[in-house]
C-alpha cells in the first residue's frame, strides 16, 4: 500500500443540520488517496454524522463533499465509489457465508462461476478460505466481521467506509483484529476510512487523525503529532492520559516562554511547545511515560524533583504511580515498566522524579 499526495475525498465548509441542531459545522480538509483514516472523537460529536455524509446516506445542508475529484452533490449512494461496514456489520443470517460476501453482484453482469472466483478470492482476502458454505449464523464475532469486509472489498470501491466495526468485540479480538485491518488495508491499497471513538484503536491504527468535538474538526494530524503535540488542552485531555500542572507565564522573549510550573520552578520553553490555541487558564501538560522515578544513586539528565507516591496501579508490564510534587498539592501519573530488579513501591514513599522540559507543552 503507497499513500500518494492524490486527494481523494475533500470536505469543503461542510455543513449538517437536523432543524435546529447543528451536527456539522463548517469541516474542511482531504484524505488522501491509499490512507488509513480516522475520524476520532466523543459519542455525539459528529463522526459518523460525516461518515454517511461521504457514503450519501445523509445529505449535507451546505458545503461540498468530493471524491475522486467528483462533487457528490446529487450522487446516489449506490453511484458513489465507496463501500460501508457498519458497526452491526448487517450479515443475513439465513444466508451462508458465500451468499452473504457476493450479495453485492446479484446484478453484476458476469458468470456465475466468475462471481463464484470473486466470492473466494475476497474470502481468501479477509483469512476465509473454504469458508463459503457455512452458515452465517454460525459464526464468531470476528468471522462476521471479516464476512462484512469481503462483502464491502468485493464490489472493488476506491473507498473503504467503517463504522466502529470492532467495538463488539472482545479486547483480544479487536486488537488482533486492528492488527488484520492495517495488513488488509496495505494489501488491497484502497482509502480506509474509521470512525471510532477509541483513542488506542485510533492511533494504532490511522496514517491521519480528525480529532472532532461538537461538529468541527479539533485537530488532524498523524498519531505521534496528536499525541506529543496536541494543539489545545481538549485534545490532549482526550488522546491518551496528560498531566496538567498549572503554571504562571512570567514572559515571551522571541522564541522562549518563561513560566512558573507548580512543584515543578522556573522553566524556559521554546515557543514551538505552545500551541496558538488560547484562551485557557494555562497549564503545561505532561504524558506519564516522560516522568521517571530515580532509584537509588541515579542522577537525572535534565530536571528533578520531590514527591510523594499517592497511588500505586499494577498492571503486570506496567506500574503507574499517582505522586504528590514537591510538597504540593499537584498530583501526576507517571509510569514505570517492571523490570527485573526493580521493585513497586509503596503508597507513602518519597521519590525522586526526573523529567525533561521539552516534555512540556504549554496550554493558555
Amino acid at each position: 500500500m503507497t499513500i500518494t499526495e492524490k486527494t481523494m475525498i475533500e470536505f469543503r465548509d461542510v455543513h449538517k443540520y437536523y432543524g435546529d441542531y447543528h451536527a456539522l459545522r463548517g469541516i474542511n480538509g482531504t484524505i488522501r488517496a491509499g490512507e488509513f483514516f480516522s475520524l476520532l472523537g466523543p459519542s455525539g460529536c459528529g463522526k459518523t454524522t460525516l461518515l454517511r455524509t461521504i457514503a450519501g446516506f445523509e445529505d449535507i445542508s451546505s458545503g461540498v463533499i468530493m471524491i475522486d475529484g467528483k462533487d457528490m452533490a446529487d450522487v446516489a449512494p449506490n453511484a458513489r465509489p465507496t463501500n460501508m461496514v457498519f458497526q452491526s456489520y448487517a450479515i443475513f443470517p439465513h444466508m451462508s457465508v458465500a451468499e452473504n460476501v457476493g450479495f453485492g453482484l446479484r446484478r453484476d453482469p458476469r458468470s456465475k462461476a466468475d462471481k463464484a472466483r470473486a466470492v473466494e478470492e475476497a474470502l481468501d482476502m479477509v483469512g476465509l478460505r473454504g469458508f463459503g458454505a457455512r452458515a452465517a449464523h454460525a459464526l464468531s464475532g470476528g468471522q462476521r466481521q471479516r464476512v462484512a469486509l469481503a462483502r464491502a472489498l468485493i464490489l472493488k470501491p476506491k473507498v473503504l467506509l467503517l463504522d466502529e466495526p470492532l467495538s463488539a468485540l472482545d479486547k483480544k479480538m479487536r486488537e488482533h483484529m486492528q492488527v488484520e485491518l492495517i495488513k488488509l488495508q496495505r494489501q488491497v491499497g484502497i482509502t480506509f476510512i474509521l470512525v471510532t471513538h477509541d483513542q488506542e484503536e485510533a492511533l494504532v491504527m490511522s496514517d491521519r487523525v480528525a480529532v472532532m468535538f461538537e461538529g468541527e474538526i479539533a485537530q488532524l494530524a498523524d498519531p505521534e503529532t496528536l499525541y506529543r503535540r496536541p494543539n489545545s488542552k481538549q485534545v490532549a485531555d482526550f488522546i491518551g492520559t496528560m498531566n496538567f500542572i498549572p503554571v504562571t507565564v512570567l514572559s515571551e522573549a522571541g522564541d522562549t516562554v518563561e513560566i512558573e510550573a507548580k512543584g515543578l520552578g522556573r522553566v524556559s520553553l521554546d515557543a514551538s511547545l505552545a500551541p496558538p490555541v488560547r484562551g485557557e487558564s494555562p497549564v503545561v501538560g505532561m504524558r506519564p511515560e516522560t516522568l521517571t522515578l530515580l532509584y537509588d544513586d541515579q542522577k537525572a539528565a535534565e530536571r528533578e524533583t520531590e514527591g510523594v507516591i499517592d497511588e500505586v496501579i499494577y498492571f503486570g508490564d506496567m506500574t503507574y504511580y499517582d505522586v504528590y510534587l514537591g510538597g504540593t498539592d499537584v498530583e501526576v501519573r507517571l509510569s514505570m515498566r517492571n523490570v527485573p530488579g526493580r521493585p513497586v513501591l509503596e503508597v507513602g514513599t518519597k521519590v525522586r522524579v526526573a523529567w525533561s522540559p521539552s516534555a512540556l507543552v504549554l496550554f493558555r
